[in-house]
């Protein structure tokens, strides 16, 4: 009711209310106007107004009432639920649609088809693979800026199965590309901060903390399968032919017969030792021909028997990836550099026997791993608990060039010596294996490709490849 006391004053004198200067100023003392008739008066509060005259209270009280009744009163009836429910459900289904069921890979643009239909591996080429993967992410946001599991699945799926040529070389085929889809939404979601569907997540599912990785100083053991029980040996029988291991491990020429017989009957017990935490200068004093790099891998030939040895299944496995590897870390540190100066000095025969052992010294690089957390040159390499290469030579270029003594330790014991990078390697990756330890966490990647795709090796409860190697694997393959 909006009238200023002047007006109100006019509408009772309208009314037939003789109201007097007095009273008038009463009216605006007390900011007496239409909201404060609104609001209500007391009958105290009217009978001070007008102050010893009945009658212009009670005219009062019947223009109070005339007035309120000349405004229109609008009554809201309760509205049924559906009526204002169902437009908001449809508007987010409109927003959030699910995919169809069969999902139809939308055309890329001219170049990125062009090399489609020709069949070529898109997935090697990062901007090629960004392409794919925008077109991708474009089709499936007419439907939902938040895609299911499932869906993505859905997508990348269709992907492979109309090109093939396209699957990962690991894994389920499709891992990365499902992978780099998911990160894709997550990145472009990123900045829609002000976004209703945003809100909506963000408010549902919140700001999930990630757990902070911490390093320790010491080592884990590997995940292992169960021990086998010892059958046929007992302590004394142990003792004998440890006693005989030792016996050849003196002599200049130790017969090797003899040798692979001792240390396969007192395999099970000797795993049954080191799992049980047998430490690692203990393990060596005891069975000593582990302290050597033929001793290494042949212990791990009979933990994970193969048809054929590991040192072949290295050499054969590495070999066609050398080149790839020189070309992924060309340019990138100053390990290739020397390296590159280095083959321009070389005879062409000399070639081969140098690219492999370069390549396995910068295979860590392609991970985005260390060297030196692996191989050290010239300085003696600092504790750690994880097996690491010694190179007996002081420059790298001719540790590369040529076969430098070198010697692995681990846990702070010397281990074993040898001779080339490529001893040292497979000695240093062998003692994981015979010394029960888990991979570090600064070399996981490069370890567990070297395992995993060069040498075969599977283990109990070994996950799917995790997607920064297997989207190595494709480029390398």
């Amino acid at each position: 009711m909006e009238l200023s006391t002047e007006e109100l004053l006019q509408k009772l004198q309208e009314r037939g209310i003789n109201v007097t200067e007095e009273e008038a100023q009463r009216f605006r003392d007390n900011e007496v106007d239409g909201e404060t008739i609104e609001c209500g008066l007391t009958d105290n509060m009217i009978a001070f107004l007008f102050s010893g005259s009945f009658k212009k209270q009670a005219k009062f009280n019947k223009f109070v009432k005339e007035l309120k009744d000349d405004v229109v009163t609008l009554t809201l009836q309760p509205v049924p639920e559906e009526f204002y429910v169902q437009p908001l459900a449809e508007e987010r289904n409109q927003a959030n649609r699910r995919l169809p069921a069969v999902f139809v890979i939308p055309p890329f643009p001219r170049d990125i088809q062009t090399r489609l239909d020709n069949k070529e591996a898109c997935q090697k080429s990062s901007r090629d693979r960004h392409k794919i993967i925008r077109v991708l992410h474009e089709a499936m946001l007419e439907y939902t800026m938040y895609p299911t599991n499932a869906e993505y699945v859905q997508v990348v799926k269709a992907l492979i199965m109309k090109y093939p040529f396209l699957m990962d070389m690991e894994g389920n085929g499709y891992d990365t590309w499902h992978q780099s889809l998911k990160r894709k939404f997550k990145a472009e979601r990123a900045p829609l901060i002000h976004n209703d569907e945003v809100k909506r997540s963000k408010e549902k599912f919140g700001n999930r903390g990630s757990r902070g990785s911490t390093e320790t100083a010491g080592t884990c053991p590997r995940p292992v399968s169960e021990v086998p029980a010892v059958i046929g040996e007992d302590a004394t029988s142990i003792e004998r032919h440890v006693h005989d291991l030792h016996m050849q491990y003196e002599k200049i020429q130790p017969d090797n017969s003899v040798v692979k017989d001792r240390m396969q009957r007192t395999f099970v017990w000797r795993r049954k030792e080191i799992t049980d935490g047998m430490k690692v200068e203990d393990v060596l004093r005891k069975y000593p021909f582990l302290g050597t790099p033929s001793g290494l891998w042949e212990e791990v030939d009979r933990i994970h028997p193969s048809a054929v040895n590991l040192c072949h299944r290295l050499k054969e496995g590495f070999t066609c990836i050398v080149p790839k590897v020189i070309k992924l870390v060309e340019g990138k540190s100053t390990l290739a550099k020397i390296y590159s100066e280095l083959r321009e000095e070389l005879l062409a025969e000399q070639l081969p026997e140098v690219d492999f052992r370069a390549a396995l010294v910068m295979l860590p690089l392609i991970f985005k791993e260390k060297v030196d957390h692996f191989i050290s040159v010239g300085q003696r390499v600092s504790w750690s608990p994880y097996p690491t290469v010694q190179l007996g030579d002081s420059d790298w270029k001719m540790a590369s060039a040529r076969k430098v003594p070198i010697s692995v330790r681990v846990d702070g014991v010397d281990l074993c010596q040898g001779t080339g990078v490529e001893e040292g390697v497979i000695a240093a990756f062998c003692a994981y294996f015979v010394f029960n330890l888990a991979y570090p966490p600064y070399l996981k990647k490069t370890l567990t490709f070297l395992q995993r795709t060069i040498l075969n090796i599977t283990e109990v409860g070994d996950k799917a490849l995790p997607v920064t190697i297997t989207r190595t694997i494709n480029l390398l393959f």
